[in-house]
């Protein structure tokens, strides 16, 4: 066998077209072998051979055996020539070709069998059985990689991964499901039982007796307006249920099994190995947040206010406002999440620190307000309907303008705009008053847990909720230039023969009649009273008064407040006295409800006063319920049915008449107060309170006496109904709750506390 050149020296020629033919052999398939040719690569055997393999074309052998051995040597020789390491040759010779001397058969068969026991990869492309191993390993790993993958995916497919904890809950390994309830378990205890106290100073928390300041505010909380109840206020408590706290377990969920799927196998690696938490959060619900802040700020500190507008006859004048202090809402928001996700057993305890607050909206940009707005309505407005035609002035479009603060910080804005519900309301009083009668007329069905609306078969109404929202991009558009007062048509419209509440809400059918709002003190130790009003406003919510003197009553819609209806024990008015009653509150339900009638003119056929004054509530104008003896009844006395509906938070709940409004105009005249039978003081022994205990249980006030006149005019200015309502309210004695041996103020004789007959009420 001829030896290799050293590196670096070129291959004879006759070596270079030796390789070539055999090259070529062992690229062309046999005759009798029926395996499709290999894919030739011909770019990279024209590399190898050289250029004068490609002048000689290689001639196959006829013979079968003849080409086989000439095949088998010129492997033999190729693969020789790829094996044998390079060295440098004792002595130049000349080369002579391995397959012109039969000597070098043996030498070749022998490089065979070596060649075949230990391949290489030159020579294995140059055979062509490269690619064809290299796809088939590349198979293979892609079959166990898919295989693996398909396992994987069998057993993990529907599973958090490994090491991944939703806060202190491991879920590894759960089914979304699965996690869901194991998160659910863990936490929704602890946040539904949170409490939180909440202190207007570092001193109120260092000296306070919690227990007393709460026992004195429960005692009060019937008694005292809202004003007089914040007026000196160190302690509020904050519970998880009136906060709406909740858990996101569903989101916190998606999160755990997100991971290792949304960043691939690294992640899942690391979760795997050092473990992966999700951390977990409490969500509170804005309005409740915003209420509990806007207390502590009233409370606390200095609220900042806003620079605005106010519009009176037409007129847009700027009000003014203040830098102040607020309480950091994120902050709040924060500490209340971290306590009630603590152990269940601990009360949150914190400082609310109120800090300094710069005004959001400024003077400048007040006044820039002003001027659009003034500008707005000096344009006035025209509105046609039929061969109708009204043109507003700036006095009649100006009650319609609301401003609202957009954004945060830097970005915020004060933005002006229509109240569409009042708007809508007064547009189709117009249309209505011009005579067209042929406005549809609704009537309130529930069904499946929704409210329905239906109008008369074939009528239609007048599409005003879409002509206000045209005349507030009229006027208030950035685009909105010129004196031109805007002219906005009223189209008709058929009216649906049936749709959701929110679609009729939405499309202008129904609007807002009435509405009424009253507050209640709220704090852990009236937790029961809120529960009767809250029970009682859901009782009462959706209830439907049917049109053309259709008679709603409190007792038949809300029913007796009993412990089997779910009313509980909490404080009430009973024989002139603050007492505890099932049922205690819900003569406040009664009361709002009363004014949401009052307000829209419906005729009120019952209607009692409380034994004792309350001054939260509208100078003569609450309503005592007492089941079955006292009652509130009114008519509706409307071409439409109207629909009452409900909504409370902690401490405000609100009573909404909907439907299409009869357009009734209501006067109030309020009558001076008539003095009564002034109020004593008193004090109480309660053996059962510590001994240095003393604390005001009922404040005192005068007996009294007050009438409320009420007219109800049609559009057309004529009297419909009147009547007077009148209220006599009992003095309420002073009553100071003392534990035993606790000095008295003004050494006052202790007396046991006596029942007086008084006139019944809540």
């Amino acid at each position: 066998m001829a030896p290799r050149k050293p590196a670096g020296e070129r291959p004879s020629t006759e070596e270079r077209r030796a390789r070539a033919r055999a090259e070529k052999r062992i690229a062309m398939p046999s005759n009798r072998s029926k395996r499709p040719a290999v894919q030739k690569k011909p770019a990279a055997r024209a590399a190898s051979a050289g250029p004068s393999s490609q002048k000689k074309p290689t001639v196959a052998s006829a013979g079968g055996s003849a080409r086989k051995s000439s095949r088998s040597a010129a492997v033999s020789r190729a693969r020789s020539v790829s094996q044998t390491p390079s060295r440098p040759s004792a002595a130049k010779r000349p080369t002579t070709h391995a397959a012109s001397s039969p000597r070098t058969a043996p030498s070749a068969a022998s490089s065979r069998a070596r060649s075949s026991r230990f391949p290489s990869a030159e020579t294995e492309k140059k055979r062509g059985r490269g690619p064809k191993l290299g796809l088939a390993a590349l198979a293979l790993l892609l079959a166990v990689i898919g295989g693996a993958w398909v396992i994987d995916g069998a057993v993990n497919g529907a599973r958090i991964y490994a090491g991944v904890s939703v806060g202190e809950v491991d879920v590894s390994g759960m089914t979304e499901e699965e996690a869901r309830r194991a998160v659910s378990a863990f936490y929704n205890p602890r946040v539904d039982e949170g409490r939180a106290f909440i202190f207007a100073s570092d001193q109120a928390r260092s000296t306070l007796d919690t227990d007393m300041a709460l026992a004195e505010e429960d005692a009060q909380a019937e008694q005292l307006s809202i004003e007089e109840a914040r007026a000196n206020k160190q302690l509020w408590v904050a519970e998880a249920g009136t906060l709406g706290a909740e858990v996101p377990v569903s989101e916190l969920v998606s999160q755990a099994f997100a991971v290792g799927r949304e960043g691939g196998l690294p992640e899942r690696l690391g979760a795997s190995r050092d473990g992966c938490v999700v951390p977990v959060h409490v969500d509170l619900d804005e309005e409740a947040l915003e209420a509990l802040c806007a207390s502590i700020d009233e409370s606390v500190g200095d609220p900042r206010v806003d620079f605005g507008i106010a519009i009176e006859e037409g007129a847009v004048t700027v009000t003014e406002g203040h830098d102040g202090t607020a309480v950091d809402r994120q902050a709040v928001a924060d500490q209340l999440s971290e306590g009630f996700l603590g152990p269940a057993s601990a009360d949150v305890q914190f400082v609310a620190h109120p800090e300094q607050a710069s005004v959001r909206i400024g003077k400048e940009r007040a006044e820039q307000v002003a001027a659009t707005v003034q500008a707005a309505l000096d344009r006035g407005c025209t509105f046609t309907f039929e061969q109708a035609e009204w043109s507003l002035d700036a006095a009649e479009i100006g009650p319609w303008v609301r401003t609202r603060i957009e954004g945060e910080g830097e970005q915020a804005d004060l933005v002006p705009y229509l109240d569409e519900v009042e708007a809508s309301a007064d547009v189709l009083a117009l249309i209505r008053n011009a005579g067209y009668t042929s406005a549809a007329t609704v009537s309130f069905a529930a069904d499946a847990g929704e409210i329905w609306v239906s109008a008369t078969d074939g009528s239609r109404y007048p599409h005003t909720a879409a002509a206000v929202a045209e005349l507030d991009e009229a006027l208030f558009d950035a685009s909105a230039t010129g004196d031109t007062p805007p002219a906005i048509a009223v189209e008709w419209g058929a009216a649906p023969a049936r749709v959701t509440f929110d679609k009729a809400l939405e499309i202008g059918l129904i609007g807002q009649i009435s509405s009424f709002t009253t507050e209640y003190n709220d704090s852990p130790s009236t937790a029961n009273r809120r529960h009767n009003i809250h029970r009682a406003a859901d009782l009462l919510n959706d209830s439907i008064v049917p049109a053309n003197g259709g008679e709603w009553s409190f007792n038949a819609t809300v029913g007796e407040a009993s412990e089997e209806s779910g009313f509980q024990a909490a404080h009430a008015i009973i024989n002139g006295k603050y007492d505890d009653a099932i049922g205690g509150g819900i003569c406040q339900v009664a009361t709002t409800v009363f004014n949401a009638v009052y307000e829209a003119g419906y005729p009120v056929t019952e209607r009692r006063n409380h034994s004792l004054y309350i001054s939260s509530y509208p100078t003569g104008r609450d309503a005592a319920i007492a089941f079955p003896d006292l009652d509130l009844t009114w008519v509706n006395d409307g071409t439409s049915d109207v629909l009452v509906r409900s909504r409370y938070t902690d401490s405000t709940l609100t009573v909404t008449l909907y439907g299409i409004g009869p357009g009734y105009v209501v006067s109030t005249q309020t009558g001076d107060w008539e003095a009564g039978e002034p109020f004593k003081k008193r004090t109480k022994v309660d053996e059962s309170e510590p001994e240095g205990t003393r604390y005001v249980k009922t404040a005192g006030a005068d007996g009294r006496s007050v009438t409320v006149h009420r007219v109800v005019r049609d559009r057309a200015g004529n009297v419909l109904h009147e009547e007077d309502f009148a209220s006599h309210y009992a003095p309420i004695d002073e009553v100071t709750v003392v534990g035993p041996n606790t000095p008295t103020a003004n050494e006052e004789e202790k007396e046991k506390e006596e029942d007086r007959v008084l006139p019944t009420g809540d």
